[in-house]
């Protein structure tokens, strides 16, 4: 998206990748706040908890985007280098949405874990909670499909040794960061590594 349209039309879709489809956790979850905001910023996990709640409406949902910039603290501003475009660009670039046309966001309704490659950069608390969430949301998963529940979560110390390993498969590795791997060798979409989040 290069130029802000005067109105948005979001769209809720399942998100393209099955894995995460499957076992990603929902829009409105507190992974994504606890998670996810050191590496996309506020007004990004602002604009996807906005979406959970807009789609209770309808879906999709028609907004004019300045409407949204205000909505979500960003003020009025809405020109091609305004906040809200910056914000719209973060999260398609971090694949939670994709552009599905020159005023159309698809925004994906699942959210995937944080990339093992990415958990170095969250802090210690963060990787804690993203540990602790996963874990017991995956064990959630399995008694829901009649399975044993996974071994427990690792403590965050050992979580900070093992999430910059390179994903190897091993079933030494905790169950969420077998999960982590498991979605990365499916191709779930890369991160950039540089930007800063938005504020």
């Amino acid at each position: 998206m290069t130029q802000t349209p005067a109105v948005l039309e979001l769209h809720a879709v399942r998100h393209p990748k099955q894995a995460v489809a499957q076992v990603g956790f929902p829009l409105d979850h507190p992974f994504l706040e606890r998670c996810w905001a050191p590496l996309i910023g506020p007004s990004s996990v602002m604009l996807l908890r906005s979406c959970s709640w807009l789609w209770q409406e309808a879906s999709p949902v028609r907004i004019p985007t300045e409407e949204l910039s205000r909505q979500l603290g960003l003020g009025r501003g809405a020109g091609a280098s305004s906040p809200i475009l910056h914000t719209i660009r973060r999260v398609v670039e971090f694949g939670f949405a994709s552009q599905a046309g020159p005023s159309e966001l698809a925004v994906y309704t699942e959210v995937p874990p944080v990339p093992a490659h990415s958990l170095t950069r969250l802090p210690l608390r963060c990787r804690a909670e993203h540990a602790r969430l996963l874990g017991a949301h995956l064990d959630a998963l399995a008694r829901a499909a009649g399975q044993a529940p996974s071994s427990p979560v690792a403590h965050p110390d050992a979580l900070a040794r093992t999430a910059g390993q390179a994903p190897s498969g091993s079933e030494a590795l905790p169950p969420h960061l077998r999960m982590v791997a498991r979605l990365e060798r499916l191709g779930q979409t890369p991160h950039p590594s540089s930007p800063p989040p938005s504020r």
